[in-house]
C-alpha cells in the first residue's frame, strides 16, 4: 500500500496559540511543576487553566461601586474580536479604564467623530447638528473597519483629522413648498 503525502501546506501553522515566555523564581517554578503533576498535565497546560481561572474570577468593573460586579470571563465574548479595530471598539465600550495610552488615543479619534455613530439631526440655528452617545448599539462598526488604518494614522499624528468624515455639522434642508392647486389660478 502506498503511503499519500499530506496536503497541507508546509509552511501553515499548526496551532492558533500564542507563545508567552514567562519567568518565575525558582520556587514558584518548582511549585507550578508540581502542581500540574498532581493534575496530570504539563506546567503549560496548568498555567493556562489557571490563567483562564483567574480571568473567570477577576472583576472588570471593580473601580465602581457593585455588589454584583461583571467579570471578565462574563464578558469574554463582547471583548474578545478576531480583529484589532473589534476588539479596541469592545474595550473602549466596557472598560475604557483598561486602555493603554495608545488605544486611548485611538478611541478618542473614534469617540469624537460623529461618522461613527447612530444619532440624529438637531435643529442648531440655521444648520443642523449631529448628536450621538457612545454606547454599544449606537457605534456603526463597519464604518471604522472600513476606515481602520486612517483613524490608527490620525491618532498617531501621522494624518490630519481632515482625512477622516465630517458629520458634525450640514446645512438645514430648505423648506419644502406645498404643491400649488389649480384653483390658485383662478381669479375672483
Amino acid at each position: 500500500m502506498m503511503r499519500r503525502e499530506s496536503t497541507r501546506n508546509p509552511g501553515a501553522k499548526l496551532s492558533r496559540t500564542e507563545t508567552v515566555s514567562i519567568r518565575l523564581d525558582p520556587r514558584l517554578n518548582y511549585l507550578c511543576e508540581l502542581a500540574a503533576r498532581s493534575q496530570r498535565r504539563t506546567k503549560s497546560s496548568f498555567i493556562e487553566a489557571a490563567i483562564d481561572e483567574k480571568i473567570n474570577s477577576m472583576a472588570l468593573n471593580s473601580w465602581r461601586d457593585t455588589d454584583d460586579p461583571i467579570t471578565i470571563g462574563e464578558r469574554a465574548d463582547f471583548l474578545w474580536h478576531v480583529r484589532e479595530h473589534g476588539r479596541l471598539i469592545s474595550l473602549g465600550l466596557v472598560a475604557p479604564h483598561l486602555m493603554t495610552f495608545e488605544e486611548q488615543e485611538i478611541w478618542a479619534t473614534i469617540a469624537e467623530n460623529g461618522h461613527f455613530w447612530r444619532g440624529r439631526w438637531v435643529n442648531d440655528g440655521d444648520k443642523q447638528r449631529w448628536e450621538w452617545s457612545r454606547k454599544p448599539s449606537s457605534i456603526v462598526r463597519d464604518r471604522v473597519e472600513e476606515l481602520w488604518p486612517t483613524i490608527v494614522k490620525v491618532a498617531h499624528g501621522e494624518a490630519d483629522k481632515s482625512e477622516l468624515p465630517k458629520s458634525d455639522f450640514r446645512p438645514m434642508p430648505e423648506p419644502v413648498k406645498p404643491p400649488s392647486s389649480a384653483d390658485d389660478d383662478i381669479p375672483f
